[in-house]
């Protein structure tokens, strides 16, 4: 799965993670999108 953009089902899943996990909700979500 590419999520180019960091906003479809890849970065809430990173996001969903995070919470599950007791990290900040934005850890590892606030990089710059790599465009293929």
């Amino acid at each position: 799965v590419q999520d180019n953009l960091v906003k479809g089902a890849a970065g809430q899943a990173v996001q969903c993670m995070n919470v599950m996990f007791g990290f900040d909700e934005s850890l590892g979500l606030n990089h710059i999108p790599v465009v293929p």
